[in-house]
């Protein structure tokens, strides 16, 4: 695809300083997760259901920025929807479990899925994150995989702050 490279510095520092704000440390401190949307040609929702997918990513994505919360407290905020979501990774992440979930931080739910999909797979988190989470442009985004690029970026954020190394197969696994 042409155009401009994403993503630009302009919206990494964006990410790193809201990020850097939101846990009050320095932006260095602040890592950051780029996860590219994807089209495939060959129609929605075939890869969960097994099919082959034939996808390919775009100049476009999710930015995560995130510093390991250094406990067990998950803390987000979102560049495209209100509220705060808070959690711990310490506490059960039952699949479905909707307690403590208030509606307008509904989005919260990929960063617990992301956990919760570790926790399933035995591997060990002892800390959280502290994050500032941001789509690409004002663009629609049905069509380009934009829950795949979410789940990706938490798995990872999640990753990184617990020093686990994962396969990306396993990775795309998880994210299910």
């Amino acid at each position: 695809m042409g155009g401009s490279s994403w993503p630009s510095a302009a919206e990494v520092e964006r990410v790193r300083r809201s990020a850097a704000a939101l846990a009050g440390c320095d932006v260095e401190k602040v890592r950051i997760v780029a996860s590219p949307y994807r089209i495939c040609p060959l129609g929605a929702h075939i890869d969960h259901q097994g099919g082959t997918v034939t996808a390919m990513a775009i100049n476009r994505g999710i930015l995560l920025g995130f510093v390991p919360s250094g406990d067990c407290k998950v803390l987000l905020h979102s560049g495209q929807f209100g509220g705060e979501v808070q959690f711990r990774i310490d506490n059960d992440l039952c699949k479905g479990d909707q307690i403590g979930v208030d509606e307008e931080c509904g989005w919260g739910r990929y960063a617990r899925g992301a956990a919760f999909a570790l926790k399933r797979a035995g591997k060990h988190l002892y800390q959280g994150i502290i994050g500032f989470i941001e789509g690409s442009g004002s663009f629609d985004s049905s069509g380009i995989s934009s829950s795949a690029a979410v789940g990706v970026a938490y798995l990872l954020a999640f990753e990184s702050a617990n020093d686990l190394t994962i396969s990306q197969l396993e990775n795309i696994e998880l994210d299910r």
